[in-house]
């Protein structure tokens, strides 16, 4: 690149342009050179069926720092993923979304679907740390899955993830109100009891179908009480667990370092000890753009998702393959169990009128979007409901969603009080710096503009904090996504479930942070919950999906399609539905690792 200057160099101003460049740049350059160094001399060892162990697998994350590692707080796919290689569940999923054992090696379910028994692994520790006598990490018990889950009832523990227990287990809505009033001598959660080390029981209040699935989220993370107490506010950032990876370092907006659990009780098909890989390093630069070109240089171990500006060179138009310097990748692709969307708040003017809401979706051009905007990179247009059109069984083209009407957009607009857009409030959508969202919010800015003459402003915020002040009902409109946390239609009809919205708005609402409440769509939903017929549960779902349309709660933008490439060396890492991180299986193949290098 030629730069020609001109003009005074020893004016101020031209001294304070240069000096933040230089700044810049210099930033630009200890991130992505020293944070993710070239691993060139990997000290690889044999292992089982042709396996290999060492490498430090380097994975960049562009939504930015996770708001933290605790399990209870943990609200975002980024972070549960990254708390995935630290901890261990009671249970997981498997690469087709299959539930599988963790740290409980067995279940039972009772016959009336209110008590699950899990029968835990006696073998598993948590990571060798200071918090345990003489460093030496101690049993996991039935205890700590007590002590863990009661936290995500506690309030004093920031929770997000009381939605789970709410009105469902045993005591839990009992113990979190008397939390919050500071009572004395609270007592504990009923229904959550070790009945002895290896034996943990769940009581329901009713019976509750998808409850399994719902412990495959973050919360579901087993955590050590020592921990917990030496650290206090500050065990976010300085989480430890049993999981195949040990937690060492974060140096915020820069990366996260996990090193490998020599002590980690599994083992794959081989009999390898788990994990392979010697150890993690997590980026956090949120340019794709640059992402991809660490990627190229080697500098990264995966690249997921493809810059829009870049998407037609690097697939075929056609069949949607790698072309060009792109094949010698390992290309993998997969329709995603994750939903875009625009998110009101419906509790508050302007938006706590439907006619608005649904003005404002009328007029927006998906398809457009997803032609145009991003280069047909999405799976489709999000012309039906808020959940993807993935699931087995769940076929959500019969739930009408939008299309783009713009006479119907102004005319409902128009019934509202807001005719030609005359007197419309002034508003905000808020969004994170994720290039594809910041795409598309300057493309529905300008429909909201051109077919409503309003004229909303685009605000962009960190990511964690976003979802803070949404959850905490500060923001009227934002932009987001929701990935799957299991396969179910409850997962996603859930986000307008309204026995889920606090009393007051000075409590967090998550994850109905619309704080939409349609008693019919709860009653659907509660009614669906508790059928274990699948057929007839997923009639529900439709039943429930469908009414919760008709009020917009949201905006649909479009459903995501997955698209990663690995370096040629990269081995045992599928891609799923919902994308999740698993790397204690990974491992690289040493000659291909080699000639990758050469």
């Amino acid at each position: 690149m030629n730069f020609l200057f001109q003009g005074n160099f020893s004016h101020p101003s031209f001294k304070k342009i240069f000096l933040k460049s230089f700044t810049l740049i210099l930033f630009l350059t200890i991130v992505l050179t020293g944070c993710t160094k070239k691993d060139t001399s990997v000290d690889f060892k044999n292992a089982e069926g042709g396996k290999y162990y060492g490498g430090t697998y380097r994975i960049n994350m562009l939504r930015g720092n996770p708001n933290g590692l605790d399990p209870v707080i943990i609200t975002s796919k980024l972070a549960d993923d990254i708390a995935g290689q630290i901890y261990d569940r009671l249970i997981s999923l498997d690469s087709n979304l299959n539930i599988i054992p963790e740290l409980a090696k067995k279940w039972e379910i009772s016959p009336d679907g209110k008590m699950y028994i899990f029968h835990l692994r006696g073998d598993v520790y948590f990571h060798d740390h200071e918090v345990f006598p003489n460093s030496k990490g101690r049993k996991v018990v039935a205890q700590d899955v007590v002590y863990s889950f009661t936290r995500a009832c506690d309030p004093a523990t920031r929770t997000a993830a009381f939605w789970a227990f709410k009105d469902r287990v045993a005591g839990a809505t009992e113990y979190y109100n008397a939390k919050l009033l500071k009572k004395d001598n609270v007592g504990n959660v009923v229904g959550l009891k070790a009945i002895d080390d290896t034996t943990f029981s769940v009581e329901l209040t009713r019976p509750f179908a998808p409850f399994l699935y719902t412990l495959v989220n973050a919360f579901g993370c087993v955590v050590p009480r020592e921990a917990v107490e030496k650290y206090g506010q500050d065990y976010f950032k300085n989480p430890v667990g049993s999981g195949p990876f040990i937690f060492k370092e974060w140096a915020e907006d820069r990366h996260i370092i996990l090193q490998k659990n020599p002590r980690y009780w599994q083992r794959d098909e081989a009999g390898n000890q788990l994990p392979l890989l010697d150890g993690i390093r997590i980026t956090f630069v949120m340019d794709d753009k640059i992402q991809l070109e660490e990627f190229k240089k080697g500098e990264l171990e995966e690249n997921f998702t493809i810059p829009t500006e870049y998407f037609e060179n690097v697939l075929n138009a056609q069949t949607k393959q790698p072309q060009g310097e792109y094949t010698r990748y390992i290309f993998q692709s997969e329709p995603a169990l994750l939903t875009w969307f625009l998110d009101f708040l419906t509790t508050q003017k302007p938006f706590d009128n439907p006619d608005v809401r649904r003005a404002f979706s009328y007029a927006v051009d998906r398809d457009k979007i997803v032609r145009y905007v991003l280069k047909n990179s999405p799976h489709s247009a999000a012309t039906n409901g808020i959940t993807p059109p993935v699931l087995p069984g769940y076929d959500v083209s019969g739930i009408p969603g939008y299309t783009f009407n713009p006479q119907k957009a102004r005319e409902l607009l128009a019934k509202a009080g807001y005719p030609n857009g005359q007197g419309f409030p002034k508003v905000d959508l808020s969004i994170y710096q994720e290039p594809r969202l910041v795409q598309v919010a300057e493309a529905v800015q300008r429909m909201f503009a051109e077919v409503l003459n309003v004229n909303i402003g685009i605000n962009q915020i960190q990511f964690s904090q976003l979802l803070d002040m949404a959850e905490s009902g500060k923001l009227a409109f934002w932009g987001t996504r929701w990935y799957g946390d299991y396969p179910d239609a409850e997962n996603y009809i859930n986000l307008f479930d309204g026995s889920l919205v606090p009393q007051t708005m000075s409590e967090p609402s998550y994850p109905n942070s619309t704080r939409y409440n349609n008693p019919e769509v709860t009653r659907l939903l509660k009614e669906a919950v508790a059928t274990t017929d699948n057929a007839q549960r997923n009639a529900l779902y439709k039943q429930a999906e469908t009414l919760a349309m008709q009020d917009a709660p949201a905006l649909m933008l479009f459903y995501e399609m997955h698209y990663r490439f690995l370096q040629p060396y990269v081995r045992d890492y599928p891609l799923d539905a919902m994308n999740r991180v698993v790397l204690k299986r990974v491992w690289f193949d040493a000659e291909a690792f080699k000639n990758a290098r050469k």
